[in-house]
């Protein structure tokens, strides 16, 4: 993604935010109320063109089951997690991976997941586009937008927010 530059000033023109499972349009509209989000924004709650949909969550001492799931993607030749370091969320004591639309239709990936207790969910993704009130785009800078990412990473029903820079281009 390119970012814009205007007077040294990066623009920043909404956050792409990944929410547990279940979370609930009311309740985004509730999270994000409580922030401090001076400016008018719009929020599309469940979006769904965004490419990680599917995550598991296990508890930084479960490492029997990423041992069993890495020897099972070995032997099945399959990418069923997607583990760098960008898409492996830390969150308290436990780590949410993100896993592939293929292993959710795997019926080994889905055995040593039911061995072990543990359920695919699927994120919940929004967007908030800042916005004029008149509705056209406006745009942040990015020192606001960093803020308020962090802010909103803090939430414990927020798993990961992004950045989503304006490209004039």
């Amino acid at each position: 993604m390119k970012k814009t530059q205007v007077n040294d000033e990066l623009r920043v023109s909404g956050i792409y935010i990944q929410f547990e499972d279940g979370v609930s349009d009311s309740e985004v509209q509730t999270i994000l109320k409580n922030y401090n989000l001076t400016m008018n924004y719009s929020i599309k709650y469940n979006i769904d063109y965004m490419a990680d949909e599917y995550y598991i969550m296990l508890d930084k001492d479960e490492r029997d089951v990423r041992r069993e799931l890495s020897e099972g993607m070995k032997e099945e030749k399959k990418d069923w997690t997607i583990s760098s370091p960008s898409h492996v969320i830390r969150k308290g004591d436990s780590y949410v991976i993100v896993v592939s639309e293929q292993a959710v239709n795997d019926e080994k990936f889905l055995s040593i997941l039911n061995k072990y207790n543990t359920q695919v969910k699927k994120f919940v993704w929004c967007y908030i586009r800042f916005e004029k009130p008149d509705g056209f785009r406006y745009w942040i800078p990015e020192e606001d937008a960093v803020k308020m990412k962090n802010e909103l990473e803090n939430n414990e029903s927020i798993l990961t927010a992004s950045i989503d820079y304006i490209n004039d281009q």
